[in-house]
């Protein structure tokens, strides 16, 4: 069991790395875009190459920390080495202007891209060890809660990240954009140092290391794989919100730039951290297969209403029903948001339990294949998405209105197969 301080220090580590992924995931297809002025296409083939990368990096990372030992343990030496890297490709990637030319056209997709692989190359060396310690630090009843510290310390780093998205050209021809990132960069090394100091070495387990066997067992796991079904769908669905969002409430809600980088910021702190309560309570008592299962139920009705505010006349109204539609799909996203970290601390600590061999660095890094995989796919549709002609009346794209329905089909795949996925090994019936 995790002391109070424990969790804390192991939760709130992710802040820094979720300013960063959040600057990614929320605005680096933006700031591609919009900011530096690559079209559509390209901006989403830099976002393609950073997942593939990491399709790779997550599953080699975790199975390399189940393999080693050293006096500071199994994880230790990756989270400590990684968040410095993380924070050196975060820097890099977003402040290409300060090492280029101007209109280097070519030049730009080129960083773009090197910097995007670098980045999810540090992300997994960092994030997979990390992650695949609370498997062997915590106990199932304690994982909820301290995943939910983790996704507040997540969902403060995604505000600190949409806000600059939102405010990125302001802030690039004022000058401030790369002291501002070198400014992020510290915060990550800060806040994965006291779980490094905090948090004891987990304890030793014997490694009898064989790939072949041990991807064949992986396999063999029903339940983990089905779980990798849901995971890739649901990333889809949720990939294309996340890079869409900026677009959706600034053009088609119709929201004034600034008032949309701070409201928006106060939907994900309200309503998606505000859930996290509600969606952990609910998992307690029927388990987190339940209430996930509502979730991307809401959030699959929630998609479908993303064409209603084009559909409005007036400018009042089509505020109001946007932010409603905003709100109620972020207190959807937040079950998926909750509950992911321990769901897979729970399957591998089952798995130990019966095999009595802990690899919840594989089980946490070969995750990161289906997610990858189908995060990069939903940069490739928004990518195209984003690139049709303007809808009838405006001067924004058709795809800023269909990008719901595409995104709403992948979810649905997700309940399909989560309805036959046991998430919950521990429950007791």
């Amino acid at each position: 069991m995790l002391t109070r301080g424990q969790r804390l220090g192991y939760g709130l580590a992710r802040l820094g790395s979720t300013i960063f992924m959040g600057l990614y995931d929320f605005a680096s297809f933006y700031v591609y875009w919009d900011v530096f002025k690559l079209n559509p296409v390209d901006a989403g083939l830099i976002g393609v190459a950073g997942k593939l990368t990491i399709i790779v990096a997550s599953l080699v990372v975790g199975y390399l920390s189940d393999s080693i030992w050293t006096r500071w343990g199994k994880r230790k030496p990756f989270i400590a080495t990684g968040a410095p890297m993380l924070a050196l490709a975060g820097f890099l990637h977003f402040t290409p202007i300060y090492f280029l030319p101007p209109g280097a056209y070519g030049l730009l997709v080129a960083w773009g891209v090197a910097t995007s692989a670098f980045f999810h190359f540090a992300y997994a060396w960092l994030l997979t060890p990390y992650q695949a310690w609370l498997a062997e630090i915590s106990e199932p009843q304690e994982r909820v809660d301290v995943s939910m510290i983790q996704n507040i310390a997540n969902i403060l780093g995604n505000v600190v990240s949409t806000v600059t998205g939102f405010l990125a050209k302001m802030l690039v021809a004022a000058g401030l954009f790369m002291p501002l990132i070198g400014a992020y960069s510290l915060v990550l090394i800060a806040f994965f140092t006291p779980p490094l100091v905090m948090i004891p070495v987990e304890r030793r387990t014997e490694v009898r290391l064989n790939i072949v066997r041990d991807f064949k067992e992986v396999f063999k796991y029903r339940e983990y794989v089905k779980w990798l079904g849901v995971r890739g769908f649901m990333s889809t669905a949720q990939m294309m919100l996340v890079v869409t969002i900026i677009a959706y409430i600034e053009k088609v809600i119709g929201v004034e730039h600034a008032l949309a980088s701070a409201s928006f910021g106060v939907i994900l702190v309200v309503f998606v951290a505000g859930s996290f309560p509600l969606w952990g309570r609910i998992a307690k008592k029927r388990g987190k297969g339940y209430a996930l299962s509502r979730a991307i139920l809401l959030l699959i009705a929630t998609l479908l209403l993303v064409p209603v505010p084009y559909l409005l006349g007036s400018s009042a109204l089509r505020i109001a029903v946007g932010y409603l539609i905003v709100a109620i799909g972020a207190v959807a996203v937040s079950a998926y948001v909750l509950f992911p970290y321990a769901v897979i601390a729970d399957l591998a600590h089952w798995y130990e339990t019966q095999r009595g061999e802990s690899r919840a660095g594989l089980f946490t890094g070969f995750e990161g294949i289906p997610i990858n995989i189908f995060e990069s796919l939903a940069y490739a549709i928004t990518g195209y998405l984003m690139s049709l002609p303007p809808a009838p009346g405006t001067s924004y794209t058709m795809g800023l209105l269909l990008w719901g329905f595409v995104a709403a089909a992948f979810a649905a795949c997700a309940l399909a197969i989560l309805k036959r996925t046991n998430i919950d090994p521990f429950l007791k019936k």
